[in-house]
């Protein structure tokens, strides 16, 4: 499956019932025209249930904005929704349709069976080169796509738990809620907010400086890299302080075992670059040994020209 097909657009609607009293998640969703399977996930302001309609399976997100703060739900709600009604890309989830009802928000989107990148790495172990140079190829491309769209991806989102698996070798990149979008107006976009988890956190952003979201994109990256490689994560983020010393000083982790190659190592080690301006950008990854080692002349020039294109 390839996400949106030709001619599909998202559409937005809001409930016109006037009845006394807001209905069940799972009521609401029935008169939609869902049957609703399960549950399959949640979180504080959110959960997200399977549900069929025919013989299609979509996942519903359902945001409670009574839950949310009055900031998340003047400015970020809203971005997503603008954020997700114009993303068209086969290795980021597809949403079909956007509802309101009072105080909830449904979010019908495609069904990733497979669970999340984390889960797929917990079982595993680790990933073999060749399998973490697959889909970290399909993530270079989703993330390529949004920030020619002008959205820097917040760390909050780009993690391993929201790159889910449509199978064991197709990724789907998903969970937009705090994706900032950048001007063009500058050589260098930079940003004062930082909203996100301190393991995939880079030293600038830890320090409390200013920051390149797209460039703090690419540490996220070497991040998820390395776990795909070794099932732990580069820094020790349990003290954050000794996280930006380690982060600083190039201290990564790279345990002895599971072997990789040399090229692997030093690709993840351009991604995790204390230095912003010495830090390697999404065109530069591309052309780098480790990713171009299965890939023929051709390919890479395709692959090229689809990050690339605006």
């Amino acid at each position: 499956m390839r996400g949106n097909t030709a001619g599909t657009s998202v559409k937005c609607h809001r409930s016109s019932s006037r009845a006394p009293s807001t209905p069940t998640t799972n009521d609401f969703l029935e008169r939609a025209g869902y049957e609703v399977i399960k549950k399959i996930g949640g979180g504080s302001y959110s959960e997200v249930k399977e549900v069929r309609q025919g013989y299609n399976r979509f996942a519903v997100k359902v945001i409670d904005t009574t839950k949310v703060s009055e900031d998340f739900r003047g400015r970020f709600l809203p971005r997503e929704i603008q954020i997700l009604s114009k993303i068209e890309h086969r290795y980021i989830i597809n949403v079909h349709r956007i509802l309101q009802a009072r105080e909830k928000v449904f979010i019908v989107m495609e069904l990733a069976t497979g669970g999340d990148l984390l889960d797929y790495v917990r079982r595993k172990g680790h990933l073999s080169e060749n399998r973490a140079r697959m889909l970290f190829s399909q993530l270079l491309e989703a993330l390529g796509y949004l920030h020619n769209l002008d959205i820097a991806h917040r760390h909050v989102d780009l993690k391993c738990e929201n790159v889910l698996l449509k199978s064991s070798s197709y990724i789907k990149l998903a969970d937009f809620g705090f994706s900032r979008s950048c001007s063009r107006d500058g050589r260098r976009v930079l940003s004062q907010t930082f909203c996100g988890s301190t393991l995939y956190a880079s030293p600038e952003v830890l320090q409390g400086q200013l920051y390149n979201p797209k460039l703090y994109d690419v540490w996220s990256l070497g991040c998820i890299l390395f776990i795909m490689f070794f099932g732990i994560v580069p820094f020790d983020d349990g003290n954050v302080k000794k996280q930006i010393k380690q982060q600083l000083n190039r201290q990564i982790r790279f345990p002895a075992s599971p072997s990789v190659a040399p090229e692997a190592k030093d690709l993840v080690s351009s991604m995790l670059e204390p230095d912003i301006l010495a830090r390697k950008s999404i065109p530069r990854i591309l052309c780098h040994p480790w990713l171009m080692a299965n890939k023929s002349e051709g390919d890479h020039i395709r692959y090229s020209l689809t990050i690339s294109k605006k």
